[in-house]
């Protein structure tokens, strides 16, 4: 078991800077469209709502919210793009390669882009941390190999506890040689 105070075990999906690239472009195109269409809608707004007859008073509250929204969606997107970046490198240079041993599968829920998934009953153990077991969803085209018993590769970060695994070996069909 974990010692007190230790962090929950996080399974991290590593992140290369391409992908960082393109997930922080999208974030600044929705933060700076965002935020500079809520900076419009609001000064159109202030300078109508003297008007009586103008019915985009509402109407123009209801956009800067929205606009303002979507810069904040933009402003997490980045955030989140950096924060995983991070957790990546941090991985690479001060992780420990471990095994991580399945003691059980089971089917989960599946993904929110409907891909199927296994829940993992796994136990992380190796050399510079005290080992400790979770409980992980991952997608079944990467780890429906694995079964109880199966040990995988692993790194770890013992200061986090932040973790990834990779896929279980390709058995070999009997013709294959």
């Amino acid at each position: 078991m974990a010692s007190a105070g230790a962090s929950e075990p996080v399974l991290l999906d590593p992140r290369g800077p391409a992908i960082t690239a393109m997930q922080c472009t999208v974030g600044v195109g929705l933060l700076l469209g965002g935020s500079g269409f809520c900076v419009y809608t609001t000064i159109r707004t202030l300078a109508e709502i003297g008007d009586t007859t103008s019915s985009w008073a509402w109407a123009g509250i209801g956009v800067a919210l929205t606009a303002a929204f979507v810069a904040w969606v933009g402003f997490g997107t980045i955030l989140d793009a950096c924060i995983e970046r991070r957790a990546t490198l941090q991985l690479a240079a001060l992780g420990v390669d471990t095994t991580a041993l399945v003691l059980a599968v089971a089917p989960a829920t599946p993904s929110n882009d409907h891909h199927e998934r296994l829940l993992l009953s796994i136990r992380v153990s190796g050399p510079g941390f005290e080992p400790f077991e979770c409980e992980q969803k991952v997608l079944k085209h990467r780890f429906g190999g694995a079964t109880q018993g199966t040990v995988l590769p692993a790194r770890v970060n013992p200061a986090t506890r932040v973790f990834i695994i990779e896929r279980p070996p390709e058995r070999l069909h009997p013709g294959d040689a």
